[in-house]
């Protein structure tokens, strides 16, 4: 696993998700402590199901999050 800093994250963030995409995961630091971690979307896609987070989750009314979502935008951007 690779590590990059924040600062080398902005200046090289176009090389650093070339090798996300194929398939090394990257770990940014701050400061020298572990932020976060860069990985391919496809090796979590099987385990991400986006019906809601936290306490959201339960809620009846929002098993389409991204529905949900765009009927709040509507109410907020209505033109």
């Amino acid at each position: 696993m690779k590590s990059a800093t924040a600062r080398e994250l902005r200046s090289r963030a176009s090389s650093i998700l070339e090798s996300v995409q194929k398939g090394e995961e990257v770990i940014i630091t701050l400061r020298g402590e572990p932020v976060a971690v860069i990985k391919s979307v496809k090796t979590i896609e099987n385990q991400f199901t986006p019906v809601g987070f936290g306490i959201w989750k339960d809620r009846g009314d929002i098993q389409d999050i991204n529905r949900w979502i765009d009927e709040r935008r509507k109410e907020r951007y209505r033109r």
